[in-house]
C-alpha cells in the first residue's frame, strides 16, 4: 500500500482530521515502527577502500589564505596520477597536511590545476611553516557514511590485514592517545566525527560552490592514519527515511496495517484534544478507541518482528557486533596470515 492509500485511509478513519495532517501521523507512525527494534530492512553491507599516500614534490602554503599550491613538475603530474589511479577517492574528498600540522580538507581544484596547481582547503592555513616548497601529505582521513540515515557501523573489518576495527571509541579518547595524529602505521579505530559539513557556503572566485558532496551525511575518521591502500567491509544499521511522495511504499517486512494502527492512536489522541465541550455534541470515545487502536499496534509489531527476525539472526550470526576495545588480530588458518597485534 502506498502513502496516499494510507493517507486516505487514515481520514476515513477520522472524517474530521485536517487531511493535510494525516501524513504527518502517517510519517510519525512509520518513525515508531522503525525505531522498535532491529528490521533486516535497516540493516546494510558497504565498504570504504583507503587510498595511499601522496606526498610528491611540494607546496606553496600561506599563513591566513586556504589557497594552496602545488608545483607544477613533480606534485601535480603525482596527484593527477593518483586521481586517475583511485577513482574512488576524489582529491576533493581527501585531506592535506604539512608535516605534523593541523589536518585540513581539500574542497577544491582550480579548473585550470592540471596547469597552475591551485587548490582550496576548507579553511585559512594557520601552520608553521609556511612558504614556498613545503614537504606535504595528502591523504584520505574522513569517511562519510553511505547514507544520511546512518545510525551506526556494527562491524569494520580490515579485509586484506583480518582486522577489526573498533567503533565504540570517542574522539576524546583518540586526542588523549594521539593529538598530533602521528601514528601511521595502520588503522584500528573508527571514531564518529560528527556531520559533514566540508565547504558548506564556500564559494570559489567564478562563484562554483565548494560544498561537500555528501554534506549532512554522518563522517568518520579512521585512527591511525590510514597511508595505505586497504579495503574495510562495513556492515551498518540505518534509521530508515520517512515516506514522502504519495507513491512511496513501505518495506515488505512491515505491513501497512501496523503503521496505520498507530497512526490510529495519534489521530484519536489528536480528536480526544480537539473534541468540543458541549453535551449536545457528544460522540466517539476517543480515548477508549485510541487504547484499542494501540493494542492492535502492539500486537501486530510483536508478529511482523517475529516474521523478520530469521534474517535478522541470520545477519548477524555472521556479522555481528564487535565490542571488544581494541584492534584486534588473529591467525587465519584458511588464508594462512597472522593479522597484526593490538594497538592501544
Amino acid at each position: 500500500m502506498a502513502l496516499g492509500d494510507m493517507v486516505s485511509e487514515l481520514r476515513g478513519s477520522l472524517p474530521k482530521l485536517p487531511f493535510a495532517y494525516t501524513k504527518t501521523l502517517v510519517n510519525r507512525a512509520w518513525r515508531q515502527v522503525r525505531e522498535s527494534s532491529y528490521w533486516s530492512f535497516q540493516l546494510f553491507e558497504a565498504n570504504w577502500i583507503s587510498p595511499p599516500l601522496v606526498n610528491t614534490g611540494t607546496v606553496t602554503v600561506t599563513q591566513g589564505s586556504p589557497t594552496i599550491v602545488f608545483d607544477n613538475v613533480t606534485a601535480v603530474p603525482a596527484l593527477l596520477a593518483a586521481q586517475i589511479a583511485q577513482p574512488y577517492s576524489l582529491l576533493t574528498q581527501r585531506q592535506f597536511r604539512v608535516g605534523s600540522g593541523t589536518i585540513y580538507s581539500i574542497i577544491g581544484l582550480d579548473p585550470a590545476f592540471n596547469t597552475n596547481g591551485i587548490a582550496t582547503l576548507d579553511r585559512p592555513y594557520a601552520d608553521f611553516p609556511s612558504g614556498a616548497g613545503q614537504a606535504y601529505q595528502i591523504y584520505q582521513l574522513y569517511y562519510p557514511a553511505q547514507y544520511k540515515d546512518v545510525l551506526t557501523y556494527m562491524t569494520i573489518r580490515n579485509m586484506q590485514m583480518f582486522m577489526y576495527l573498533n567503533t565504540t571509541s570517542s574522539r576524546m579518547m583518540i586526542d588523549t592517545w594521539d593529538p598530533q595524529r602521528t601514528w601511521y602505521q595502520f588503522p584500528t579505530h573508527a571514531v564518529p566525527l560528527g556531520l559533514d559539513l566540508r565547504g558548506q557556503g564556500i564559494f570559489d572566485s567564478t562563484g562554483r560552490d565548494l560544498s561537500s558532496g555528501t554534506i549532512g551525511f554522518p563522517l568518520f575518521e579512521l585512527w591511525g592514519q590510514p597511508v595505505t591502500n586497504f579495503t574495510y567491509q562495513l556492515y551498518g544499521l540505518r534509521r530508515g527515511v520517512d515516506l514522502v511522495n504519495l507513491t512511496d511504499t513501505l518495506p515488505i517486512q512491515v505491513g501497512e496495517d501496523l503503521v496505520l494502527a498507530r497512526a490510529r492512536a495519534y489521530a484519536y489522541e489528536w480528536a480526544e484534544a480537539n473534541k468540543v465541550n458541549n453535551p449536545r455534541d457528544d460522540g466517539p470515545d476517543y480515548k477508549f478507541l485510541q487504547a484499542s487502536a494501540l493494542a492492535t499496534y502492539k500486537d501486530l509489531l510483536i508478529r511482523y518482528r517475529k516474521q523478520d527476525k530469521e534474517y535478522i539472526d541470520n545477519f548477524f550470526s555472521v556479522r555481528y557486533y564487535w565490542t571488544w576495545p581494541n584492534g584486534w588480530g588473529f591467525y587465519n588458518t584458511l588464508a594462512g596470515t597472522a593479522g597484526p597485534y593490538t594497538q592501544m
